[in-house]
């Protein structure tokens, strides 16, 4: 059986759409590029029609021409804006999933790509809102599978093949979202002022949005939350760090947020971990094994700022407490 098929059910794309390509070879015209939406058939980039940038294996073109009848379809690349591409960037990965989903059924069942297509994927984007619509149908269906497939004319098996594939390809993954912080303060109040606004911050915390504090390096901190809602995630701690600012700002101390709230990677958390490791290895190290002065150590004292050289040991004892 066919495992290979355009992603939409319309044969080619339309006037003006922007499609995703992969280029196959370059002549003298211009460039002869595959539609991966459109099962690859075949487009040209017009030299005119190329931008001054050097041609990837993938871009996000503007279709400008399409001559269905005589079978050529007439691309460019300068007219594409930077909304365009990621919009176009975005609907072609989740076309992608779609297809990887159902590519994985009709390999199981044995049974025509196309046709499989036809049944769910492209009849889902009629209900939906258009070509593309079918991947948020088929996340609702983790939820609720009676409502998006009732209707389908799909055999009982094959249905449930594919939903057990959505469920495992497409059920929402905790993201770690994360923000960089310095706080610190050099009034009277010092390191209490500190703490006490770190505190202020993870009152904003609930059981469903956690957030936690840890001590980087006076006076540097990192926030993090984890939740299956990106946006929900950054704003949980948007508000901690405003809750923070408000209280330090009190004590006459300063807020500087390094890195606004964010998703990160695994990488990102390695990086942070080995920071962490270093900043701590160092103070295990920190006590007097020079042979520095007194003089010198006093004149080193007077260089640190009220209540940071605190921070650094304190703060660190109270860690737990701040990950509460």
């Amino acid at each position: 059986m066919p495992l290979t098929c355009r992603f939409y059910e319309q044969p080619f794309p339309e006037v003006d759409d922007v499609v995703v390509v992969n280029v196959r070879s370059i002549a003298e015209m211009g460039a002869y590029v595959n539609l991966l939406e459109y099962n690859n058939i075949e487009g040209m980039i017009l030299l005119s029609e190329l931008s001054r940038r050097r041609i990837r294996s993938v871009n996000k073109l503007k279709l400008i021409r399409v001559g269905k009848s005589e079978c050529y379809i007439d691309l460019s690349k300068r007219r594409v804006s930077a909304e365009e591409i990621r919009k176009a960037e975005e609907k072609f990965n989740k076309a992608k999933t779609v297809n990887n989903l159902l590519r994985y059924v009709a390999e199981v069942q044995k049974i025509d790509l196309e046709e499989l297509y036809k049944q769910t994927a492209w009849e889902l984007d009629k209900r939906f809102g258009g070509p593309g619509s079918c991947y948020e149908a088929f996340k609702l269906a983790i939820s609720d599978p009676d409502l998006i497939f009732k209707d389908l004319q799909i055999d009982p098996k094959t249905r449930e093949i594919l939903l057990a594939n959505i469920r495992r390809k497409l059920a929402p993954q905790q993201m770690r979202i994360r923000a960089d912080i310095e706080v610190a303060c050099y009034a009277y109040e010092g390191i209490d002022a500190v703490k006490n606004a770190l505190r202020a911050g993870l009152a904003v915390s609930t059981e469903q949005q956690p957030v936690k504090i840890n001590l980087i390096a006076p006076p540097l901190y990192v926030m993090t939350t984890t939740s299956l809602d990106r946006e929900k995630g950054i704003k949980a701690l948007s508000n901690a760090i405003e809750a923070i600012r408000e209280s330090i700002t009190a004590s006459k101390g300063v807020l500087h947020v390094q890195n606004e709230p964010r998703a990160v990677t695994e990488t990102d958390d390695k990086q942070l971990a080995e920071l962490m490791e270093d900043y701590a290895r160092r103070q295990t190290e920190r006590p007097g094994d020079d042979d520095s002065s007194g003089s010198e150590d006093e004149e080193d004292d007077e260089d640190v700022p009220i209540g940071e050289e605190e921070a650094s040991g304190d703060l660190d004892a109270e860690e737990d407490s701040l990950d509460a």
